[in-house]
């Protein structure tokens, strides 16, 4: 059995997959503008991972960040009074290691997560389909079960889009078409190292076999095929990015376009897209009155989109949000992540909403440090 806790009342720890490098975890500079500005409000910031807690203590080996001598210092900590969930996988060892620490952090009385992460996309889509609020833009999905699924959906639509469940980055995501001319099927799109693919195959009997495959034993889903393209063909999409703020209510910190490299079936920066400021963007794409009818559609979704998972799943504190703009102007709900990134902002060079998306999660925490837990679960976005 687990010694009861006594965490630190203003310690919030980044949890992070554990990597090979010194220190080890990826994504340094992002924490170390969190643990430096957590320390200006008050808030003592580490970053650890699941193999660093010992819970015969129970204690915590992080690492936090020293301005002074510009490096990064491990210590011994208390467990965090809130945990800040940032791990992503690349193994089931990792995910098995993640699975354990987040059980054993949640018996702890006195340790909060700042929020939940949201299961996989399917389970996402569904949530979102039993809301009922936002059928007309969900995209038709449903998990690709075998090959066989596949050639009844080609059959059926001619086009599909295949997507790993649990994939980020437009890795794995691959777009099949059925074509009136040789070759019969075309496939294009990125494998899971994020390397293009195109290919073709005379017959629906070879592209199921590369297909089999390429899949292997991941999940997968096949979904409808969209044409987001601006007039001048490349792919794009819109990334939303929604947070709770000091006050524990949901506001939309900022919206940008995400702009394909050319021939790109996704937009994903990983991918060599570029970013753009969503209004002069949608107003050459759409004029500016229906721009703007755009604009206030999306902003709606973005803000009803975190009370309605809310309601399902739990405590969320940030949301990035992808939209589908087709080219008849209608808007899609493409994917919802629970551990967003934010560097569209840093492309825009948008200062204020750069700092809220770094300072938000923070703000957030203090607010959770200063309520009764039962209370702390969900606040509603301000009307």
């Amino acid at each position: 059995m687990m010694k009861p806790d006594r965490p630190n009342e203003s310690t919030v720890g980044i949890m992070t997959t554990q990597t090979d490098e010194h220190p080890p975890f990826a994504n340094r500079d992002f924490y170390r503008r969190l643990c430096t500005h957590g320390s200006r409000s008050g808030l003592t910031v580490f970053v650890f991972s699941p193999q660093g807690i010992d819970w015969s203590r129970p204690q915590v080996t992080g690492y936090v960040y020293d301005p002074a001598l510009k490096e990064w210092v491990s210590r011994t900590f208390d467990l965090p009074a809130v945990v800040y969930d940032r791990c992503f996988f690349t193994a089931r060892r990792q995910y098995a290691d993640y699975r354990s620490a987040l059980h054993g952090l949640k018996q702890q009385s006195s340790v909060r997560l700042l929020g939940h992460g949201l299961k996989g996309k399917w389970d996402v889509q569904q949530a979102l389909r039993r809301d009922g609020r936002f059928d007309r833009h969900l995209p038709e999905t449903q998990p690709l079960r075998s090959m066989r699924t596949l050639a009844d959906w080609l059959r059926r639509c001619g086009e599909a889009i295949l997507k790993p469940r649990g994939g980020s980055q437009g890795r794995g995501v691959l777009l099949v078409r059925r074509e009136s001319a040789a070759p019969a099927f075309t496939v294009r799109g990125r494998d899971p190292r994020n390397r293009a693919v195109a290919c073709g195959f005379a017959d629906a009997g070879a592209l199921l076999r590369w297909l089999r495959r390429f899949v292997a034993q991941r999940s997968y889903l096949l979904q409808q095929y969209l044409p987001l393209q601006s007039q001048n063909g490349d792919a794009y999409d819109v990334r939303a990015l929604v947070q709770k703020d000091g006050d524990g209510r949901w506001k939309l910190t900022g919206m940008a376009v995400r702009r394909g490299q050319n021939g790109s079936l996704t937009s994903n920066l990983h991918g060599g897209g570029t970013v753009e400021p969503i209004g002069p963007f949608f107003a050459r794409e759409f004029g500016p009155a229906r721009a703007e009818k755009l604009l206030h559609e999306l902003k709606q979704l973005a803000m009803g989109l975190p009370e309605a998972l809310e309601s399902c799943h739990g405590r969320l504190a940030e949301l990035g949000i992808d939209f589908g703009v087709d080219t008849d102007g209608n808007s899609w709900i493409l994917e919802v992540n629970s551990k967003p990134g934010r560097s569209i902002f840093t492309y825009l060079q948008d200062d204020q909403a750069k700092l809220d998306a770094l300072a938000n999660p923070l703000r957030y925490a203090r607010y959770l440090l200063r309520q009764p837990r039962a209370q702390a679960i969900v606040r509603r976005k301000q009307p």
